[in-house]
This record gives structure tokens, C-alpha cells and sequence, in this order.
């Protein structure tokens, strides 16, 4: 019986030294999903798209993109990794000139949203603040569920 204590004991302590790096926790679903490589997908499935608006949906993500003038609604997986289905939009939105005035495009702008605030993406657009001046507005999640919104300089990349 004494051995058997000592065998689990030395299986433990390696155990403990292992370099393997421990599985990384599962996210609550597509709030926890990757929104850079989502962002990047819908931008890539269009010729010269241009993203400017991204909501977490059921299947994944629902993200608006501009190309060529034209407004198209594009789904991407959770993980960001695949492309489930585009359409274009009958009557494009105002949102398609505020892109284009935009200097940041939305990977800058979420990544600089989550430099002042960590936390995971709820949504964001491109849009006019109060003053008049054109920032992306990101609505970021933390770890406690609190959502945080965060105003970026759509021209500058200077989160306000």
C-alpha cells in the first residue's frame, strides 16, 4: 500500500513539471470567438472590402462590408475561419461614406479599443460621435460581463 502512495506521489510531481502547455479554457460561444480573424475573412471574401460593422450572431459573426460601393452582409464562422455566406444589401446603408473617410479600418480599431479596455468583442461600428468627429464605436465585454463602450478616431487610431 505504501508503494502504491509513493507511485502516485512521483506521477504527480511530473505531472506538475510537465512543458506541456495547459488546454486553453473554452469561451462562452461566439463572444469569446476570434473577431480579428472574422473581421479579416468578411474583408477578404469581397474585392477590396472594407468592414464596418460586426455583431456576434448564433452561428458566428454578422458583419457588414463595403466593396466597390456596394453594402453585402457577410457571415463568418465562430473561430473566424470560414466564410458561411455573403449577400448583397438592396439599399446600402449611409454607413458605406463613413468607411470610406475612415484612415483605421476595423482590426486597428478593435485592437486599439482593447488596449485602453481588455475584453472581448459585443460589437462595433463606424459611426459619428456627438461632436462630429467619425470613430468606430466598441462595445467590449470584460470578464465580469460588464459591457464597456470605447470610442476610437476612425481617422487618427486615438481611442477617446
Amino acid at each position: 500500500m505504501k508503494s502504491s502512495r509513493v507511485v502516485i506521489a512521483g506521477v504527480l510531481a511530473l505531472a506538475a513539471c510537465s512543458t506541456e502547455p495547459a488546454p486553453a479554457p473554452a469561451g462562452p460561444g461566439p463572444v469569446a470567438a476570434q473577431p480579428v480573424k472574422a473581421i479579416q475573412a468578411a474583408a477578404s471574401a469581397l474585392p477590396d472590402g472594407r468592414v464596418f460593422d460586426v455583431e456576434p450572431a448564433n452561428d458566428g459573426w454578422e458583419i457588414k462590408v463595403a466593396s466597390h460601393g456596394q453594402e453585402h452582409k457577410v457571415r463568418v464562422s465562430p473561430d473566424g475561419g470560414q466564410v458561411l455566406g455573403k449577400q448583397q444589401t438592396a439599399k446600402p446603408s449611409d454607413d458605406l461614406a463613413k468607411v470610406e473617410q475612415a484612415g483605421v479600418d476595423a482590426v486597428k480599431a478593435l485592437q486599439a479599443a482593447q488596449q485602453r479596455q481588455p475584453g472581448e468583442l459585443d460589437e462595433m461600428e463606424v459611426d459619428y460621435a456627438a461632436d462630429g468627429t467619425l470613430v468606430w464605436e466598441v462595445g467590449l465585454r470584460d470578464g465580469k460581463g460588464v459591457e464597456h463602450d470605447v470610442d476610437v478616431d476612425a481617422r487618427t487610431g486615438a481611442v477617446r
